[in-house]
């Protein structure tokens, strides 16, 4: 047996997608600290788990390994996209090392 799959709208089932750029930087909308985290995050904790309203529309969710509390980080915070080794999105704050531009 061969197992094949599709992505497809979740609302209206419209499977002709298209790839869209999303912008690589955003403010953060919503955050949590988390201390206890799945076995793929456990040497990192505690880290934030956000959602981000991406410059130029749309949301997404990721981590930020450098936030280890609560005082680290508020709504409406910049932040920006940066590569990492662990699955997922993982964001830093713009001050932190950004590149210029």
């Amino acid at each position: 047996m061969t197992a094949t799959w599709a992505l497809a709208c979740p609302r209206c089932g419209r499977a002709d997608l298209e790839e869209t750029a999303l912008s690589e930087r955003g403010a953060v909308a919503a955050f949590t600290v988390l201390s206890v985290p799945g076995d793929e995050f456990l040497n990192d904790a505690p880290y934030a788990y956000v959602v981000v309203e991406l410059d130029g529309g749309g949301r997404v969710t990721g981590w930020m390994p450098s936030v280890r509390s609560e005082r680290d980080i508020a709504i409406g915070a910049r932040v920006r996209f940066v590569p990492g080794y662990k699955p997922g999105v993982q964001f830093a704050k713009e001050s932190e090392g950004a590149p210029p531009g």
